[in-house]
Parts: structure tokens; sequence; C-alpha cells
């Protein structure tokens, strides 16, 4: 297990002791209550964390769903004489169905876009709460909301109720840490890293974000019902903007990409507030607020947990150093006649498993692809070659589906893929490397191996928060397999290692494991011996042609004629967007318009 997990498990269990221990230490009301104060921003912080953190999407109006959440409690207590806990799961639910019907078009946007329209919604909320004065009270809000109460037992004291804030905390830090060692948080650590690759490995990136707008969603109003019931009152500046903002500053304090880190920003943020109150300078609190967060942002860009996790990666990185020689697969190889475990290699491709018919793509009055046809036999190594610009990676775009085709059609296995989205033509047994590599930086290398397997071992969200038991088979399988893939490159023994631990030769060597984890009917890859030596790139036609034993089809673009003409099946030739030649790599050596535009004197 990665070190980076059981240190965030570690600190889950101090928050714990520090939990238990704090009213023995500061037993007064004054104290029970700032704790509950923190407990409650602290479970909304959390699934604020996996939002913005985990899954990258800056929605600053999660305050929004804490006023539902404490306005759907308030009412059905006191309107309807429901049970508070009852309420509390039903205002929830209303939450994240909410959540879960706007993040369809919110989260199409990115970046800012995505922050103002998030935060449009908290303010069309808060007029709507105080303007329907029949229904919320109006400004005045809503009064004699019940304490909490559970199975008829009435928390009444501060202190049952600190520890009672403190559980839903605890559940919430769990269920974040659940997440975070799951496929679940691996693939969003991924998305995180690189969209692009992550697709390419069949995650579906628009569910992953939704879930977590939804989930973080439950957490906020989670938050509210709790505040409305120790408040005892509701009105709708009780979480206005200047509440997103300080669950903005904590997420940053604490940070971003540690669950625990909304526990730890949550105790800066309402810790500081109660010493300015304390002093008489409560007016101060927004610019001392943000000072912080700038401060924090240039000095602890990670936050205190990701400081803490730094330092940790730090001293395993001096344990483990590296260095940059690339492992050896295999001794010298010819590439004009290689062996397979000393049996010569017969390849004999069968039928047409890819075909391209009439493919176009323009940018502007760029025509980068013109109408391009070929087909790519099952079981053979096709080559995809010309001069920088031809067309080639555009091509290979259309065909992943990043890329959109204007014209005409391509055909994998038998179905029409040029209209489906990457994660679905991924998940039809196709995978590919990149021309520039795409490994998750924040993952291990067995971890980015793993995300491989997504294909066949990816489980949903509620059964991985329940702990099914399928859910840690499907993990285990995810390892051994990685395990394995790792062992066919030759790259076990860096499993544990940071992709940016490795050479360069070494990290192209990962991105093909990873490839291979798919599993892929066919396998496309993006000038794989680009940077590499003429010893890795010896190796690397030797890895190929393994490959290709498995029963994988390689498609292939790549600059080094003399791996590409020792080790293709067919050729095809590229200039200028439009096809000129292919065939058998011989004819088209030989061919005089692949002499005149590409070839030349070489």
């Amino acid at each position: 297990m990665p070190f980076k997990i059981l240190s965030r498990w570690a600190i889950f269990t101090y928050l714990i002791a520090a939990v238990v221990l704090y009213p023995l230490l500061f037993p007064s009301n004054y104290m029970v209550g700032t704790g509950i104060l923190v407990g409650l921003m602290s479970v909304a912080t959390v699934g604020f964390i996996l939002l913005v953190g985990y899954a990258r999407q800056l929605a600053v109006g999660q305050a929004a769903f804490c006023m539902v959440g404490a306005y759907g409690s308030a009412i059905l207590c006191t309107s309807a004489g429901m049970d508070p806990l009852l309420a509390m799961v039903v205002a929830a639910v209303i939450s994240m169905a909410v959540a879960y019907v706007i993040g369809f078009p919110i989260l199409r946007l990115r970046g800012y876009a995505l922050a103002m329209a998030s935060l449009s919604f908290q303010l069309i909320l808060g007029f709507t709460v105080t303007q329907w004065q029949s229904f919320t009270g109006g400004a005045a809000g809503v009064w004699g909301i019940p304490k909490f109460a559970l199975a008829g037992y009435e928390l009444s004291t501060d202190l049952s109720y600190f520890y009672f804030i403190w559980f839903c905390v605890a559940i919430a830090i769990a269920i974040g840490l659940v997440i975070d060692g799951s496929a679940i948080g691996r693939s969003l650590k991924a998305i995180a890293s690189s969209e692009r690759a992550s697709t390419s490995v069949g995650m579906n990136i628009a569910r992953y974000k939704l879930q977590m707008f939804v989930l973080s969603a439950g957490m906020a109003s989670v938050t509210g019902s709790l505040t409305a019931h120790y408040l005892r009152i509701i009105s709708p500046e009780v979480f206005g903007f200047h509440y997103s903002l300080s669950m903005i500053t904590a997420v940053v304090a604490g940070g971003l990409n540690a669950v625990a880190g909304g526990v730890v920003g949550a105790s800066v943020v309402i810790g500081l507030r109660e010493v300015l109150r304390t002093t008489d300078l409560p007016e101060l609190e927004g610019i001392i607020m943000g000072a912080l967060t700038v401060v924090v942002l240039i000095a602890f860009p990670r936050g205190v947990v990701g400081a803490y996790e730094f330092l940790s990666e730090r001293f395993l990185r001096r344990k483990a150093k590296t260095s940059a020689a690339a492992p050896a697969l295999v001794a010298d190889v010819d590439l004009a006649g290689l062996r397979l475990d000393g049996q010569a290699v017969d390849a004999k491709p069968g039928g047409d498993i890819l075909t391209v018919e009439g493919a176009s793509r323009s940018f502007g009055s760029l025509k980068a692809v013109n109408g391009v046809s070929f087909a790519v036999k099952e079981g053979s190594i096709t080559s995809l070659i010309g001069s920088n610009g031809a067309g080639k990676t555009t091509m290979f775009d259309m065909i992943c589906g990043l890329q959109v085709v204007d014209e005409g059609r391509i055909i994998l296995d038998g179905h029409r893929i040029e209209t489906l989205q990457p994660h679905a033509i991924a998940n039809l047994g196709m995978a590919r490397s990149f021309q520039n590599l795409q490994l998750f930086d924040t993952l291990t290398v067995l971890e980015n191996v793993m995300a491989g397997t997504h294909r066949h071992t990816s489980s949903q969200l509620l059964s991985t928060i329940a702990l099914l038991p399928g859910v840690a088979r499907r993990e285990r399988e995810s390892v051994r397999e990685a395990e394995q893939w790792l062992a066919f490159v030759g790259m076990s023994e860096y499993r544990d290692h940071l992709p940016g631990m490795l050479s360069f030769g070494q990290q192209r060597l990962v991105e093909i494991a990873r490839a291979l984890a798919l599993r892929p009917r066919i396998l496309l890859m993006d000038e794989p011996a680009s940077g590499l030596n003429d010893t890795e790139t010896e190796q690397l036609a030797y890895l190929l042609v393994r490959i290709r034993s498995l029963g994988t089809t390689i498609l292939l673009i790549e600059h080094d004629l003399r791996l590409v003409m020792g080790i293709s099946d067919h050729v095809v030739v590229m200039n200028h967007g439009v096809r000129i030649a292919e065939g058998h790599p011989k004819a088209v050596r030989q061919d005089a318009a692949v002499i005149s535009a590409y070839i030349g004197a070489r």
C-alpha cells in the first residue's frame, strides 16, 4: 500500500484521538461550542475537497447546499413534525437531487465560468429564500427548530452534540479516505493529471465529476441541517457568500489534496474567527482571512496536510532513489530477423479490425486530414508514417475520439465509433500511448498501470463507500494484473516510484504497460521511439513484437524508418493530410511518391 495512503489514515487516527481528548482538556462551554462549530464546517469542507481538490471542479457556491439542508430540516421539523434525523436525511436527498439536476449543465463549464455559475446558483437560492416569506419566513428565517434527537433521545447538552457532530465528521472523513484509496480516487487523481490519458483507458470524466458534485452537496446539506438544530434558528445570512469564502479559505489552508485537510482548515478558520471576536476586531475578519489565504498559497501551496505529505514523499524519495539507466528487456536485437523466445515470429494477420473510410478533419481553412482511407488487419503491426504536419496525430485523435470527424466513417470491429466519446471507444478495446508522455504524476508506477485496468476493475460509488466484498476483490485483481504488466515490460522494481523519479525511457515503458492493462484489441502508439537511444529503440522493437504475439493489433506512428521497416506488416504513408501510398514495407520504400515526399535522400 502506498505510503501516502497510510499517512492519511494515520492522520485520521490522530484526529479521533484529538476529538476524544478535546473536552477533557478544554471543558468550558465556550470551548466545546467552538469545537462544535469546527465540526459543523468540517463535514462540508471534506465534501468540498472531494469536489475541488480531487475532481478539480471550482464550484465555489457549495454553501447553497448548506442552505438547502438547513431550511429543509427546519421546515420539515417545525411544519411537518418530522423526526430530526429523518429530516436531515430527507434534506440531504433533496440537496443531492438538486445537485444532480444542475450538475449536468454547469459541470460542462470550466474554471472561472464554473465558479461564477455555481455562485449564481447560491445567489438565486438566497434571493428565493428571502422573498418566499410564507414558506421560509423570509429575512426573519425559521424559528423554534427542535434540538437534534436520536431514537427519541434529545441531545440537550453541548457535550453530547459535540460528540455526535464529530461522529458525523469521522464518517465524512472515512468516506473520503475510502474513495481516496479506491479505484474511484485513483481515477479522480488520474483525471486531474491528464484528461486525455484518462479517457484513453476508459474513464468517464463527466460521470466522476458529477458523482463528486452530488456527494459534496450531500455533505454540505448535512452541515446545514446540523447547524440549524444547533442554532435552533436559521436565516438566509447564516449560509451567505461569506460562508462560501470561509470554506474556500479552509480547504486552501488545510490542503486541497488531502481529505483530512478539511478538518485542519476548518479548525484554522473557526479558531482565527473566535480569536478576532475575543479581541473585539471582528470587522478585520475578511481582511485577515484573505491575507491568510494568500500566505498559505505562497508558503504552503499544498496546505498544512499537503506540506506534511510533501515532507513524507521527500523522505521516501531519498530512501528509494533510482538511477537513470533504462531496464534491459533483452540483449542486442537484430531488427532484420526478430526472435521471440528463440522462435521466429510468423505473423498471420486476420480480417480488418479497424477501418477508416474517407475521414476528414479541418481546422478553419486548414485541412489537417482530407479523405483518408485505410484498414488495419487483426494481429498485424501497421505503421502510419509521414513528415511532420502530415496529419498523423490528428488521424490518431480522430480514431480515439479526441477530435471530431467532419466527414467519413471509422469502424472498430464492426462498430461505428466516429461519434462516440473517447472513454466509450477505449471500452470497446482500443488503447493508445501518446507522443508527449501522459503519465499520472501524482500516482505511483503501480497505480498508473492499475489505472489502465479501469475497464475491467472499476466499481460503483455506492458499493465502494459501502466496502462491499466485490470492490476489494476487484482491487486485488487490479494490483495483480498491474504487477504482471510491469513485469512484462521489465519495470517491476520501480512499482512504488513516482513517474518523475524515472528516466524518459522508463516512463515510456510505464505508459505502454498502462495501455496494455486495458487488455486492448488494438493498441495505437504515437512515436514510442521518440527520445529513445538506439539500445532502447531495439528493446522497444522486441517489446512490440512480444505485444503482437499476445494477439494485440498495433497501429504505429513512427519516424524511425529502421524500426518501421523492421517490424511492420503494412505501412500507410500520409502527406499534407492525404494518403499517398500504402502496402508492404518494401513496396512502400520503393514508391516514387513516398521517396519524393518523405524518405528522400534517406
